[in-house]
């Protein structure tokens, strides 16, 4: 059998089907054996007849394989899964081109992000045009919408959570991959062969060179260019220590600057000058795991783990002449800290009965407003006082079987302690599934979620941004949420599923201005939200065709100071499809041809309702000024969206040649972006009196090209 998160990978020679007490003789492609397959006690006990590109796994749970990522349309030359994720049914992908996920109404910052278990606080590159997970260095990614087991939690939205792949044991493995902005290398193989292992991936952006180069080709003396830079590094080593323990080591860095370089070097003269700015943000995630099979039917975990990030942004300059040299440097930063470990133990009972026991605890540190200056030799700094959160959660999960029931059941108790103040919070859970005959499946779930961390962009949609700061004042933002599923297996090709919730969120932050909400704890609003909707599927697979469509009614809504209004995700109608077709098949080469689709309502948006010459006047909170020329205004944006954007529509397609050589192989995706041209907003801005909408993804080609040996 194959137990995920928790034991060793064991096989026991069953046929395909449910691993049970007895062997079932069914053959492995019939509807039977399908049925089998979904009725076991948990999903990860499965042996799969035949793998599938995106997996129902019960109410409000699914898993995207990485096999659908090489088929998928490319973004920008990069193959991603949180774009694939966002194509799912009540999942909202927040503003064109971004790598959020919006789950059920919720936040970005109210999903909780996993890569081998170890919670990530930033999950983009480039302001969110690519996720930081590495499609070369990722096995498996689930998603939960609801049905949340216990061992999650301090999150109010849903999970998402990335299997990191590990080395090959018996054999090495190298690739090389150009896309239209990066570049990968990516290499596993065997250290000690059947022992130990490792896999490596690294990524880097070269757009930022190619302006480099430019600039040293021509020579100009004045210029003025961007630097948009990203890189990351994944690596992991896997151990077996013997039949029974496991040990691994898994470690990412990832790093982002965005921003823009002057120089002027004047003509007949040695005076020089140079400036830098930007923004930037990096990310460093490290964890060690030990698997351990104690005896027949018990398993334990234990991890060991630090995780931070740190946002800033920058401005620098040097001037030289003949005279003195001036250097000057300002930064303006937020860093975050986890250090942490968790437990969890697995007891088989029974053959329909079992039983996971956990405990976690964390030390989280932050510094959300720090300032460095430098003037030549001269520094200053100013940082507000830190901030820090303790917590500690211990679990109990319960899964067992009658007859054609199902039970879940879990109760998660959690403390924080943030500064001076201390919260209890109990989370119960509850998962009910019973087949009526053998091709319907009816689901309840309800889930209790508390976060006692959260994100303050103050209203921007693609903040440059985010500070994450711990609760304070005593407010713990808290939700419940209650779903129904309903699932059909026409036949062993065709599942039709229906799946409808309700949530409700209290304690909501609304924060007008961070510099006085950390030093004051003031300038904020306490508030709840509201969301609710139906999500509809239907998934198909049959020799070379693969496809899914899905379909989500929803309304998500924010009530502050009294006054409610939709929430700015919130997409009453989202309708989205994705087929793939396998059109040549030989021994040596596969050629296959995708498409994806989605259309979906406009989002509720803020844009200015007062703007006045800023001529010494003060700001007004949640105002920025635009500059034109010598002259700038003040524009004042509302708390509360005041128009709705134009709907949304975009289709993609691709297509994937893939080729086996002698040594390796060679693969090539070519992919077509918006291939409508529809006009879609990522941002509107306001030009000569009127609003105007900044538009990122036109009709765009992408191309992609590995090797592999």
């Amino acid at each position: 059998m194959a137990m995920k998160r928790v034991g060793l990978f064991f096989l026991s020679g069953l046929v395909a089907g449910a691993v049970s007490a007895q062997e079932p003789s069914v053959p492995a492609d019939s509807t039977a054996a399908s049925e089998i397959r979904r009725q076991i006690l948990l999903d990860e006990v499965v042996v799969e007849a035949r793998s599938r590109n995106i997996d129902s796994r019960g109410l409000g749970n699914m898993r995207i394989n990485t096999n659908l990522l090489k088929v998928s349309p490319l973004f920008l030359g990069e193959r991603d899964v949180i774009k694939t994720l966002q194509f799912l049914p009540g999942v909202s992908a927040g503003m064109e081109g971004s790598s959020q996920l919006n789950i059920r109404g919720g936040t970005n910052d109210q999903t909780l992000y996993l890569t081998d278990d170890v919670p990530i606080y930033n999950q983009n590159h480039t302001f969110g045009l690519f996720s930081i997970f590495n499609a070369d260095a990722i096995r498996t990614a689930d998603i939960y919408k609801g049905g949340i087991p216990a061992h999650y939690g301090d999150k109010l939205s849903g999970v998402v959570s990335v299997d990191a792949k590990e080395g090959d044991f018996g054999k090495y493995r190298h690739s090389v991959s150009l896309g239209l902005l990066a570049g990968t290398v990516a290499s596993e193989g065997p250290i000690v062969k059947d022992r130990l292992s490792y896999l490596i991936a690294g990524r880097r952006s070269f757009l930022d060179l190619l302006f480099n180069g430019l600039m040293s080709v021509i020579n100009e003396r004045q210029a003025g260019y961007p630097t948009v830079s990203f890189a990351d590094l994944n690596g992991k080593l896997t151990w077996k220590l013997n039949d029974n323990h496991r040990l691994s080591w898994l470690f990412y860095y990832g790093y982002d600057d965005m921003g823009g370089i002057n120089r002027e070097h004047k003509k007949y003269s040695e005076e020089k000058y140079w400036e830098k700015f930007g923004y930037g943000w990096k990310t460093l995630t490290t964890s060690l795991r030990h698997q351990a099979r104690i005896k027949q039917g018990l398993s334990l975990s234990g991890h060991a783990y630090y995780t931070g990030l740190s946002n800033f942004n920058y401005y620098k300059n040097k001037q030289e002449s003949t005279e003195s040299k001036q250097a000057m440097k300002n930064e303006h930063a937020s860093r975050m800290n986890e250090l942490g470990a968790r437990f969890l133990l697995k007891h088989e009972i029974a053959d329909r009965h079992t039983l996971f026991y956990g405990w976690e605890g964390a030390y989280q540190r932050y510094m959300p407003d720090y300032v460095y200056k430098s003037l030549n030799k001269h520094k200053s700094v100013y940082h507000n006082d830190h901030l820090t959160l303790f917590k500690t959660s211990a679990y109990v999960y319960d899964e067992f079987k009658y007859r054609k029931w199902l039970f879940s059941m879990g109760l998660r108790a959690s403390l924080y302690r943030s500064g001076t103040i201390s919260r209890f919070a109990w989370e119960p859970r509850l998962k009910v599934n019973t087949f009526i005959g053998e091709k319907h499946k009816l689901m309840l779930a309800y889930d209790r979620m508390y976060q006692p961390v959260h994100t303050i962009n103050e209203i921007d949609y693609n903040a440059k941004t985010d500070y994450w700061v711990p609760f304070r004042e005593n407010i713990l933002p808290q939700s419940d949420q209650i779903s129904v599923g309903w699932k059909h297996y026409m036949n062993e090709h065709l599942t039709l599923s229906v799946e409808a919730y309700y949530k409700r969120m209290r304690h909501l932050l609304l924060i007008s201005n961070l510099e006085y909400y950390l030093d004051t704890h003031s300038d904020y609003v306490q508030g709840k939200g509201s969301s609710m909707g139906v999500e509809f599927m239907a998934e198909y697979g049959r020799g070379a065709f693969t496809g899914w469509v899905s379909y989500t009614l929803s309304r998500s809504r924010r009530t502050f100071g009294g006054r409610s209004y939709p929430f700015k995700y919130d997409a009453p109608h989202d309708l989205s499809a994705f087929a793939g077709y396998v059109v040549r098949q030989k021994p040596t080469n596969t050629h296959t041809l995708s498409l994806q689709m989605q259309f979906k309502s406009g989002y509720p948006y803020y844009v200015p309702e007062v703007s006045y010459p800023g001529m010494g006047l003060p700001t007004l909170p949640n105002g920025y000024i635009e500059t034109s020329g010598d002259l700038f205004e003040v524009h004042h944006v509302p708390h509360y969206p005041n128009i709705r954007l134009k709907n949304y529509f975009r289709a993609d397609i691709n297509y994937t040649v893939e080729r086996k050589l002698k040594h390796g192989g060679l693969t090539w995706q070519f992919s077509l972006l918006n291939v409508t041209n529809r006009a879609n907003p990522y941002a509107v801005y306001q030009k000569d009196g009127r609003y105007k909408a900044f538009v990122l993804i036109p009709i765009l080609p992408s191309i992609s090209v590995k090797r592999s040996f």
